[in-house]
């Protein structure tokens, strides 16, 4: 079966010279190429009995890679079982209308950050709010910016927990099996707060316009575009409750470590045709599943749309989850919950036996290690 690292480098150079990329982006195709091979260096392992090696090379890191999000995905929820409390937890997603997408894209940084600090501060204010909880809950929110189809697509996953700690910190609130605050009004806050940070990034001149014609047609004159905007109905989307604290991390951690695409939704590269195939799901249609063929080059010009800038953080905690004073408050809260802290255990991210010779059972020593961007072995001294 084919996959993006495949695909990626058999298409390498026709990419670099047909789509301008930053310097961070073609940083993530060069990453993804080079991932589990030579290029990355490793080592060479030796049976001691029938004398059979075996390469294994480093992965790049990279957290738009296909490969190495894996075992980063079982770490990271290893660590967020400790912040769980035993109490409903509600999946939110707030998504922005397509007409800001060419002005999001041409300032990701800034607008996505806009994106955070709205949904943000309309789930915190609210629940504050004595009519719908009455109290600071804790909550995840990721970024993700794609659609099932690849096309650009910014919306924020957000796991909210189902009860928080009362503003005299004396009290922890549940909330009823429903989720707690009404839909449409968060909608129309979280819309009022986006808008509001958009115009004075906008007074600010701190925003970069679109240079295709047509998205300059859209935004000009700026008073009917916020019209439009205000008058149009921003979606925000809840689904049930999880039953238990655990399955909402491992739910989450799905969200968390995911890439644009993963190798298992790869149906087909054709090399010489140069074409990709894949499987979406097309929610419009009652979520049917169907297959999309692209231009190898347009299939990684989509890819490559996700890559984010470089340094920005993607999983932010806010309220009792926040990072200043989570520990104490985790610890408060239980208190008052009484309940203990959950015993994790820890997860065994094992390969097939190593250190194990697949042809004799025999064991495997390392026998000579090699450099990153530098092929030749080394042997090691004895």
């Amino acid at each position: 079966m084919s996959n993006i690292q495949e695909i990626f480098t058999a298409m390498k150079d026709q990419i670099l010279s047909e789509i301008p990329l930053p310097f961070h982006k073609q940083k993530t195709l060069e990453s993804i190429c080079s991932c589990r091979t030579p290029e990355m260096g490793g080592f060479i392992e030796q049976c001691i009995d029938c004398g059979e090696t075996v390469p294994h090379f480093h992965s790049c890191g990279n957290r738009h890679c296909p490969v190495c999000q894996g075992a980063q995905q079982a770490k990271w929820i290893e660590k967020q079982l400790n912040n769980t409390l035993p109490v409903q937890y509600f999946h939110v997603v707030f998504t922005l209308p397509s007409e800001l997408n060419p002005l999001v894209f041409s300032n990701q940084e800034i607008l996505y950050g806009v994106l955070f600090k709205a949904a943000s501060e309309t789930i915190l204010e609210m629940c504050a709010n004595k009519k719908n909880l009455g109290a600071q809950p804790g909550f995840t929110s990721v970024l993700h910016t794609w659609g099932q189809n690849l096309q650009f697509h910014p919306h924020l996953h957000c796991i909210v927990m189902g009860g928080g700690l009362s503003s005299d910190k004396l009290h922890f609130v549940q909330s009823s099996k429903k989720f707690f605050l009404p839909v449409k009004a968060v909608s129309k806050k979280f819309k009022g707060k986006f808008l509001h940070y958009l115009k004075q990034k906008f007074q600010s001149e701190s925003l970069y316009l679109p240079k295709s014609e047509a998205d300059l047609a859209f935004l000009q004159p700026r008073l009917n575009f916020f019209d439009k905007l205000y008058s149009s109905d921003w979606v925000v989307y809840t689904k049930k409750p999880f039953d238990s604290a655990e399955n909402v991390i491992r739910y989450l951690g799905r969200y968390t470590h995911r890439v644009a695409i993963s190798d298992s939704r790869i149906v087909d590269f054709d090399p010489i045709a140069k074409k990709v195939s894949f499987q979406w799901k097309d929610y419009k249609d009652n979520n049917k599943k169907k297959v999309m063929t692209l231009d190898a080059i347009e299939f990684a010009r989509r890819f490559l749309l996700h890559v984010l800038p470089r340094g920005f953080m993607k999983i932010r905690h806010y309220g009792i989850l926040g990072n200043r004073n989570r520990k104490d408050k985790l610890i408060l809260c239980r208190k008052l919950l009484r309940v203990v802290a959950p015993i994790i255990q820890p997860f065994n991210i094992q390969e097939t036996a190593k250190n194990i010779c697949k042809v004799c059972s025999g064991l495997l020593y390392v026998v000579m290690r090699t450099h990153r961007h530098n092929p030749i072995l080394y042997p090691l001294r004895c």
